[in-house]
């Protein structure tokens, strides 16, 4: 793992419109790290259908390997249930990259963009979810698949909540709020239902209260929420919830927001980070050059602000900051892509980001 200003960011294409959006994304990264003075060395490998036709399954150990050595990568969209279930990762490469790095916090900032005709014009929330656990049958089993039919009319589904996925979860979210500025964190739960699971994600949070007098804690059941948030956008800044809850919430946020085309994620652990963009592979417009990279672009500085956050060297942030105020600008500009009502192509709407970071002074760390 690197500790000086060169870091080596893993490149994983994907499929459908994974390619496109990812060669994008490196070039918008590149060109701000190379004004920001950041060394970044990009390292590509295979996932998805191109690595099972290359090695025989969506996730090959050289592709492991690589990312293993990398200090964080990227990866472009993934098809969720066309993969066959016989692979390793039992037909979800993304969840099974997010269980064996650990990649326990997955982070879904949600502002609303005038070009979107946002259903709220000034939501801003940031939606902090745990993302190795709960109701997720592909990663919830150290072996096999958490669904069960014990007959052909009886489904089973399980639900895995441990202790320690949820104390490392909560202290990831607690600093989060106490660095970030925003004091108020509010953890949506569901205990009145499932007392035992969720009294453990709760317990997490509450014995680390002393630790962080800054931070008020408001314990939220996610029915309130969801009705309340609507109406009462602005008291909701910043969430913290389980898997299967964030998935949805953050989702509404972005429906709230004008759609999933901008909605930036970041998929974090203690040791490695891995920027993925929320939307799908879109694979009815792959290699028509229409799609629309400003999503994993911006997952991308979300990418920098960890390792800004994790190494301290002030270049990741500055570049994360060019990168966001590149792409506002170009959109305010008019690059905006078919899926957002404009004209601009994938190719288009990359120049005129990289020309926003060209023309614009590097901003302050």
């Amino acid at each position: 793992m690197s500790r000086s200003k060169e870091f080596e960011i893993g490149v994983l294409a994907g499929d459908g419109i994974g390619p496109e959006v990812s060669e994008a994304t490196v070039e918008v990264l590149a060109e701000a790290a190379k004004r920001c003075g950041l060394g970044l060395r990009f390292v590509h490998a295979l996932v998805g259908w191109k690595a099972r036709e290359k090695f025989g399954n969506l996730l090959p150990d050289e592709t492991m390997n690589a990312l293993r050595k990398a200090d964080a990568w990227i990866m472009g969209p993934t098809f969720a249930g066309e993969y066959p279930k016989d692979d390793h990762t039992k037909g979800h490469p993304s969840g099974y990259l997010r269980r064996t790095f650990k990649l326990f916090a997955n982070i879904r900032p949600v502002q609303a963009w005038p070009q979107l005709d946002p259903l709220i014009p000034d939501l801003d929330i940031t939606v902090l979810r745990e993302n190795t656990e709960g109701f997720y049958p592909d990663r919830n089993l150290a072996w096999g698949y958490g669904e069960f039919k014990p007959t052909d009319d009886v489904a089973l589904s399980l639900r895995v909540i441990t202790g320690v996925a949820c104390n490392r979860f909560a202290r990831f979210a607690m600093e989060y709020a106490s660095s970030s500025g925003v004091k108020r964190l509010h953890v949506v739960h569901k205990r009145t239902a499932m007392p035992q699971t969720e009294g453990l994600f709760i317990g997490a949070f509450e014995v680390l209260k002393p630790e962080f007098p800054d931070v008020e804690l408001n314990l939220l059941r996610v029915d309130t929420f969801s009705s309340a948030f609507p109406r009462h956008h602005k008291e909701y800044r910043l969430v913290a919830t389980t898997n299967l809850f964030g998935d949805i919430l953050s989702d509404q946020a972005s429906g709230l927001a004008g759609g999933v085309g901008l909605a930036a994620s970041l998929n974090a652990g203690a040791d490695h980070a891995m920027a993925q963009a929320v939307h799908g592979t879109a694979a009815d417009i792959a290699g028509k050059g229409l799609a629309n990279p400003a999503a994993l672009i911006l997952s991308a500085a979300l990418l920098m602000r960890w390792l800004h956050q994790r190494t301290k060297v002030d270049a990741a942030r500055a570049a994360a900051q060019m990168i966001e105020h590149a792409v506002g600008s170009a959109i305010r500009q008019g690059a905006v892509t078919t899926d957002l009502g404009g004209k601009a192509t994938t190719a288009a709407f990359t120049k005129a980001v990289i020309n926003e970071l060209k023309s614009a002074d590097a901003l302050p760390v």
